[in-house]
């Protein structure tokens, strides 16, 4: 199970990562991006030009975009620090609590 963060400033985001550590989540286990920073590219051509970039299952169809624009519920936002964290079931409750006390202005569960 996957849970996103969405935070507005990076101290935030920090501090989650921080705790989820201490509760025994490996960082591993997250995926950190700041979506003011996240690249737009037109072409793959572009993109390789560029950076180095994770392959997806969309690539075979031509299309190309940001980690954030695979989350649903993110369309359209273009500020703040979204964390992602794969957890199992039974401890998705606590990332979740955590994930609010450190002041997580979105939580969305996929």
């Amino acid at each position: 199970m996957r849970l996103i963060a969405r935070f507005p400033e990076h101290r935030q985001a920090s501090a989650l990562i921080d705790s989820l550590r201490n509760v025994g989540l490996d960082r591993k286990d997250m995926i950190v991006s700041d979506l003011a920073k996240e690249e737009k590219y037109n072409s793959f051509k572009d993109a390789v030009e560029e950076v180095i970039f994770i392959k997806t299952e969309r690539e075979g169809l031509g299309e190309l975009g940001t980690f954030a624009d695979g989350i649903p519920g993110l369309k359209g936002m273009n500020q703040g620090i979204i964390v992602a964290v794969e957890a199992s079931k039974h401890n998705s409750n606590r990332v979740r609590e955590i994930m609010e006390q450190s002041g997580a202005a979105q939580i969305i569960q996929d």
